[in-house]
């Protein structure tokens, strides 16, 4: 318990610590006054002050945010904070006072560190274990794969278009494109080939989060004596950079799926997940517990990219918004208003999550 405990305090604590220090570190870029950094929502548990800008600790852990003055939007998460502010005079240094470029980088850099964060930890995830390459070993009798036509020795190029470097993004994709057809290029004996399989289903019990989920499944092995190997540098980055890409366009596909009907809410997670995760994860050792952190920070850039006013998205949003318009911003009070509407959005997709967690722990 001490370790999942702990574990996932490094997790949210580290993931939103860097996020936030994106969006902080840009607006001290571009001098934008900056009257709070805060971890966490809420009563403020501990803090100190230093300069104009108010560090703290705030009491409920499942977020943060950067306060800039002149910002439209901050009121809508004032009763959050447990008090309000007397209004003051416009300034230079207010957000809304700088122009569009600066306003975007300052937005834009919480989800870039983000994903830089990922990219990070996914390079030295992949220096330090290697490769496992995606070379077909044994086949499974009356397998979709044998009816496919796969054979022992065939290399998988590509699934659906999409390039695949290793054992584990193919595990990743047919697991969650279960009775779902797709193309698959390999290469045999030098040659190129489009073979067309349709994943099995299984439905497998997750003890962790106490579900049944529907996987796919080929019925492949990997042909471990000639596909483990160790990476160079170089190849640890492409592996790294293209780890990052993939499970970015895994979770917009999730989302996706979800927004059509083709996926259900129940499948979304909150921190009680996470934190059951976390110490999973770091009960396999550092890599392993690396490997998720990456995988949490790359869902965090995507989620605070969905176009919901409150979220990095919905800011974004406006942005565009007024340089489609010539310069001319959202007026303040339609600005306000779709930033109450996103913060109930996003307190009812957080009530989900928890929801979701609950009954998992229930059994429901």
């Amino acid at each position: 318990m001490l370790i999942t405990i702990l574990a996932t305090v490094v997790v949210l604590g580290v993931l939103i610590l860097i996020h936030e220090l994106g969006h902080f570190w840009a607006a001290k870029a571009v001098d934008i006054e900056v009257s709070r950094f805060s971890i966490g929502f809420g009563p403020k548990i501990a803090g100190f002050k230093r300069g104009e800008t108010e560090y703290v600790l705030a009491a409920i852990p499942l977020g943060g945010y950067v306060k800039m003055e002149g910002m439209v939007g901050e009121d809508a998460v004032a009763p959050l904070e447990g008090k309000t502010e007397p209004a003051r005079p416009p300034s230079p240094r207010d957000f809304d006072a700088k122009p569009l470029w600066a306003r975007f980088l300052v937005i834009i850099a919480g989800v870039t560190m983000n994903f830089l964060f990922a990219f990070v930890a996914f390079t030295f995830v992949a220096r330090s274990e290697g490769a496992v390459d995606p070379i077909v070993g044994r086949l499974e009798p009356n397998s979709p794969a044998e009816a496919a036509g796969f054979q022992r020795g065939d290399v998988i190029l590509e699934l659906d278009g999409r390039r695949i470097r290793n054992w584990d993004e193919v595990q990743q994709y047919v697991s969650m494109r279960p009775e779902t057809p797709m193309k698959v290029t390999v290469e045999r004996e030098d040659a190129s080939l489009e073979l067309e399989a349709t994943p099995g289903k299984v439905v497998v019990y997750n003890t962790l989060v106490r579900d049944s989920v529907d996987v796919g499944i080929l019925g492949i092995e990997v042909w471990v004596d000639r596909a483990v190997r160790d990476l160079t540098l170089t190849e640890s980055v492409a592996a790294g950079w293209h780890r990052t890409g993939s499970w970015t366009v895994e979770i917009f596909s999730f989302l996706k799926r979800v927004v059509t009907g083709q996926g259900s809410t129940k499948e979304l997670g909150g921190p009680i997940v996470i934190g059951q995760l976390s110490g999973a994860a770091a009960r396999q050792g550092l890599a392993a517990f690396l490997n998720f952190m990456a995988i949490i920070s790359v869902n965090l850039a995507v989620l605070n990219l969905l176009p919901i006013p409150v979220l990095d998205g919905g800011h974004l949003v406006f942005l565009f918004a007024e340089g489609v318009r010539g310069g001319r911003p959202v007026s303040p009070q339609n600005r306000l208003r779709w930033t109450q509407v996103g913060m109930i959005l996003v307190m009812g997709l957080m009530v989900l999550a928890f929801a979701n967690d609950i009954m998992r722990l229930v059994g429901i």
